[in-house]
């Protein structure tokens, strides 16, 4: 307004409509409404390395978590957009812009796929600093990594990165209350919004390392996650990743509700002890879910038969029932169950409880993990990914 330009400010975008946060002038948010519309941030790395898994060059083991993010972020939310830090700069000459630190580091299929989130760019300013036009001068974070630095170099391999802009960061997804799904170890936290999209994924993902973890190692000695193991499954070409993922957005829009409204357990519950109990049974469902997709065809007809017959319940008392009527032993309960643990045998009763675990017991009957990365993933990406494994041992 002083250049006598008028009060906006211009927003520079890439490939997305953004918007901009000058969070170093922000006292508090008034009100939003990104929990209501079911909305999530991730950060650029994350939609990096998703895009990866469509368009190949896959090279560390962390852009296979990073997909994974990416993924929490894209099915588990109605809208999902992207953090990016971005400066506030005068450049001296009436020109008031925000100098993005992410040029060149998405393609245009990166954007394209979050599209189907709605997604959108938000420019992060930690800091408004003054330049001569080439170097910048002042800051309003005196400990600024950029003073002194030439505006041109910025954005071009240095890194924009300190505890004032990781605040900034954390401060902006806290004040909106929703889920961030983001890379860098520095922002990975736990904040007010996690909700029930995190407490899922987090005892999904629990379950899924418990189960995989003893995978002999023939084609990859690396995992695939849950969520990128139901995608390639999918998946019969990597090309098709976005139409795969708008598919499984849609069929996971009842799971999206839900977890949405049960958000709304701590607001509505009358007491401690209703809370208490409603979490404990929805997390019971969630933790019912890899077992469940991991019953044999044999198990499942065994278990209907003990169902029908009325003898469903934990695996002890059952075993115990043979002992007081027919003498049996507990090795002879477990022979019956066919060594199936107790939860697995009650497994159907706890994925009922939500919708969530129904659709996701179906989700993760997939092929075999080792077999989807061999046909999937390049001989030279799977070499690449256990080097960097290596590397970081």
């Amino acid at each position: 307004m002083g250049y006598g330009n008028g009060p906006g400010s211009y927003i520079p975008t890439l490939g997305a409509a953004s918007t901009a946060i000058d969070q170093y002038r922000v006292v508090a948010i008034a009100s939003t409404n990104l929990p209501e519309i079911g909305a999530a941030f991730t950060d650029v790395y994350a939609v990096s390395a998703i895009s990866r898994i469509a368009e190949g060059g896959i090279t560390d083991i962390a852009e296979i978590e990073a997909a994974e993010t990416a993924l929490q972020a894209l099915l588990l939310h109605d809208v999902v957009n992207v953090l990016v830090p971005s400066p506030k700069i005068d450049l001296g000459n009436g020109v008031v812009s925000y100098l993005r630190q992410d040029i060149g580091q998405r393609t245009q299929f990166g954007f394209d796929l979050f599209s189907v989130g709605q997604s959108q760019d938000w420019l992060i300013a930690p800091e408004f600093f003054k330049t001569d036009g080439s170097i910048i001068l002042s800051s309003t974070l005196p400990k600024s990594p950029l003073l002194g630095k030439s505006v041109d170099d910025i954005g071009k391999g240095t890194k924009y990165w300190n505890e004032d802009v990781v605040e900034a960061i954390n401060v902006t997804v806290e004040s909106h209350g929703v889920p961030a799904y983001l890379t860098d170890p520095a922002l990975v936290r736990s904040r007010r919004g996690d909700g029930f999209s995190k407490r899922f994924y987090h005892r999904l993902r629990q379950s899924w390392d418990k189960s995989v973890g003893d995978i002999v190692p023939v084609i990859c000695d690396f995992s695939i996650p849950p969520l990128l193991a139901i995608v390639l499954d999918r998946l019969v070409n990597r090309a098709d990743l976005k139409n795969v993922i708008n598919d499984l957005r849609a069929e996971l829009a009842p799971v999206r509700q839900e977890l949405k409204e049960f958000n709304n357990i701590v607001s509505l519950s009358t007491s401690a002890a209703e809370i208490e109990s409603r979490i404990r049974r929805i997390t019971e469902s969630f933790d019912a879910i890899v077992p469940e997709s991991r019953l044999s065809g044999a198990q499942r007809r065994k278990r209907r038969i003990m169902s029908i017959q009325g003898l469903v319940r934990p695996l002890v008392k059952f075993a115990m029932g043979f002992v007081t009527k027919g003498g049996a032993t507990l090795e002879d309960g477990l022979k019956v169950a066919d060594g199936v643990p107790g939860l697995i045998i009650e497994s159907r009763a706890f994925i009922d409880r939500t919708i969530t675990a129904k659709t996701f017991v179906g989700l993760l009957e997939t092929e075999s993990l080792q077999g989807l990365v061999k046909h999937h993933f390049s001989e030279s990406e799977i070499i690449s990914i256990q080097r960097s494994m290596r590397m970081r041992k």
